[in-house]
């Protein structure tokens, strides 16, 4: 089965159908966000899974047609000839080595060893795919898979290098909200939810480690793309009688002079104000010397009641209440939305639920 796919997420893909030991064969990657790969029948199922998982689409591949060529004179003849002659022996030559899925190894250090071995451009390379393969494994430990396809007149190297554990701690992945987990592609550390759990805001979904064949905690950095329906839910409140505090227009102000950053007096005068709010600004008093003072203006509040009318500030309630929901939303798609309002001991309550599908470890 041959697969011809195009995405964002094609690094990820081979990556973990190299962890699910999915054997590809005749791998092109034209490009970072394009590769071509055949695999047997019994992987079908995997591959299919995880394309849909990454959000990989295939793209059709495009049959260049050669067009007919009207043979007007000799000349006409002899330009094809040659041109013809010319292109066999330029297409002997390798002008392109191309590399893909290099990580830690370095791209001019693999085309140095290869040139060292008399594989470069600019000549005629005799030496095999299988050759080739075996001077680069032979030559690099953390090579863990190698595919070498030779295309027209470029050599494409496509590696896979091993992976290498560290005691690095790592963090583990969290759950970001409250949600039902609906799929969990995992591809590093050790999963510790599983489909149709309830998770809250700060839960553990994977631990930083793999356990090796020896039962032993190995430290790995944590990758996994975990979706789930998560919830956004916020409730806002509006008394019937609310007590509110609000300026009587009395103001008393004080002044603090500064020269440059030496304080020099101040204006105090002794604040008699129950209730009050202040306000503090600088100004500078003179354009022409750094004097500047600082003024504090205390402002007197008294206490006030309010009385509110369910019936006609329900609305006002509700759109408040939406909007909160909506600022705290994660990204993904929106299942479902709903506002509802209840009276309690004259206090009215407005409750959005907002259910959304998306990544919950972002």
């Amino acid at each position: 089965m041959k697969y011809d796919l195009t995405g964002y997420n094609i690094d990820n893909l081979l990556k973990s159908l190299y962890l699910r030991k999915v054997t590809l064969q005749n791998v092109v990657r034209p490009s970072h966000d394009k590769v071509s790969f055949e695999i047997q029948d019994k992987d079908i199922k995997k591959v299919k899974r995880l394309i849909t998982n990454f959000k990989i689409q295939q793209y059709p591949t495009k049959i260049k047609r050669l067009p007919k060529l009207l043979l007007a004179n000799i000349g006409v003849l002899i330009g094809v000839f040659v041109g013809v002659i010319f292109s066999i022996f330029a297409s002997a030559y390798t002008w392109q080595i191309q590399i893909y899925g290099t990580v830690e190894l370095s791209t001019q250090d693999i085309l140095t060893v290869l040139a060292d071995n008399n594989i470069k451009t600019g000549k005629i390379n005799l030496q095999s795919s299988e050759e080739i393969e075996e001077i680069l494994m032979n030559n690099y430990d953390r090579i863990a898979q190698v595919s070498v396809i030779r295309e027209g007149t470029a050599i494409i190297i496509n590696l896979s290098e091993k992976l290498v554990y560290n005691e690095t701690e790592y963090a583990p992945i969290i759950a970001s909200q409250n949600g039902v987990i609906r799929s969990i592609n995992l591809i590093t550390g050790t999963i510790n939810v599983k489909v149709g759990d309830y998770v809250n805001a700060g839960d553990i979904l994977v631990f930083p480690f793999n356990v090796n064949t020896n039962g032993d905690k190995v430290s790995v950095e944590p990758m996994a793309e975990i979706v789930a329906e998560m919830y956004v839910v916020t409730k806002c409140e509006m008394k019937r009688i609310e007590t509110v505090l609000v300026r009587t227009g009395k103001t008393m102000t004080e002044y603090q002079y500064r020269f440059m950053r030496l304080n020099l007096f101040s204006g105090k005068r002794k604040n008699s104000f129950a209730l009050f709010e202040t306000v503090v600004y600088n100004e500078y008093i003179s354009d022409l010397v750094p004097l500047m003072r600082t003024v504090t203006v205390y402002h007197e509040l008294a206490k006030q009641e309010i009385q509110h009318d369910f019936a006609t500030e329900k609305d006002t309630l509700i759109a408040e209440s939406v909007d909160q929901a909506h600022e705290a939303l994660p990204n993904g798609e929106i299942l479902s939305e709903k506002c509802t309002t209840t009276i309690v001991d004259d206090t009215m309550y407005a409750m959005t639920v907002i259910s959304v599908l998306g990544v919950i470890n972002d």
